[in-house]
């Protein structure tokens, strides 16, 4: 392990370990939105542990999903530190927004990358309205989906390419891997088990 990444990664889950169990043991939206990419690249750091060497591919993979993981958590930070002043209730009770906010981050970020101009009156709106509505505590959560879904018709309208968020591409890399993360249990009903 000489690469300085994976040592910061095992660093960065030693520091976020109880936060990460505490979204998964209360089955946490953020903790699914996280999920996939968490997931990947745990599979790499173990693989890297147990053969001490891999791939070119997997190496790329695991640089840009630590990156975009740690960007993420430093967010969530942010938003729980100062839109909820620490407190787990509310910031479990407004966790789907928080999700929102994390989307319209994505799709900012991408559509930079994409020398898209990502300054766009409904976004910031939206936006603002969910960062009012949280600090003001009100549960418009109904009027928030429906801008939201307005605010995203705008969005990629402006786009000539079909929005692939990373969190996707993760699943899929999740996938391919071996890595079935949302796997159901199926309930078997007229065979005996």
């Amino acid at each position: 392990m000489d690469n300085l990444i994976y040592k910061d990664f095992a660093s960065w889950k030693l520091e976020n370990h109880e936060v990460i169990n505490t979204f998964q043991e209360n089955e946490s939206i953020i903790y699914d939105r996280l999920e996939p990419v968490y997931s990947v690249l745990n599979y790499i750091y173990d693989l890297l542990v147990e053969e001490k060497e891999i791939d070119d591919d997997l190496d790329t993979i695991f640089q840009a999903g630590f990156s975009y993981l740690h960007s993420q958590f430093e967010i969530i930070k942010i938003y729980f530190e100062t839109l909820f002043q620490s407190h787990c209730d509310d910031f479990v009770h407004y966790s789907e927004m928080i999700v929102y906010l994390l989307y319209i981050y994505d799709i900012r970020t991408d559509m930079e990358n994409n020398e898209i101009n990502s300054d766009i009156d409904e976004l910031n709106e939206l936006e603002t309205c969910i960062e009012n509505m949280i600090m003001e505590r009100r549960d418009d959560f109904d009027y928030i989906k429906d801008q939201m879904n307005e605010a995203l018709k705008v969005v990629f309208g402006k786009m000539d390419y079909d929005y692939v968020s990373i969190v996707d591409i993760f699943v899929e890399i999740a996938e391919n891997l071996g890595i079935f993360i949302y796997e159901d249990n199926e309930l078997v009903i007229g065979q005996e088990i």
